[in-house]
């Protein structure tokens, strides 16, 4: 009997730590979509220096299941933390799907192996990111 009372507490020790865990998860899906970010982008310009285009699609792959992950939490209704400006959040959302839909357009372009629109395309991307830090990253 005892014994059972000690798994029974373990149990819910370890269920209500995966609840925050999980809670934590989303609160941190910015983050992690940041870090993906960081990497892909830094293909993308070796790749645009070495004239690889190949190498930019595979790059953005985990910021795609990144972005399904925020838009399934946003869906949900679930608390997605911001750096700063939480208040906007809608804004945030709407910049992040348009950011997604130029990536797109630049895997495309780099499918294709059209290194003007693969150009155009990571110069506008860049702004882009540089206009969401504006308004929703910490300063320094």
């Amino acid at each position: 009997m005892r014994l059972r009372v000690i798994f029974a507490v373990l149990l819910a020790i370890t269920l209500s730590g995966s609840v925050s865990v999980a809670e934590a998860q989303d609160e941190n899906l910015v983050r992690k979509e940041m870090a993906a970010l960081d990497r892909a982008f830094k293909i993308t310009i070796e790749a645009v220096v070495l004239n690889q285009p190949e190498k930019i699609a595979p790059a953005f792959a985990e910021v795609q299941k990144i972005m399904e992950q925020v838009e399934q939490a946003v869906k949900d209704k679930k608390k997605i933390a911001l750096p700063r400006n939480q208040n906007k959040f809608k804004v945030f959302v709407k910049l992040d799907k348009r950011f997604h839909r130029e990536v797109g357009a630049l895997v495309i372009a780099a499918k294709k192996k059209r290194m003007r629109a693969v150009n155009r395309q990571a110069h506008n991307l860049l702004n882009m990111c540089v206009r969401c830090h504006d308004i929703f990253r910490k300063k320094a």
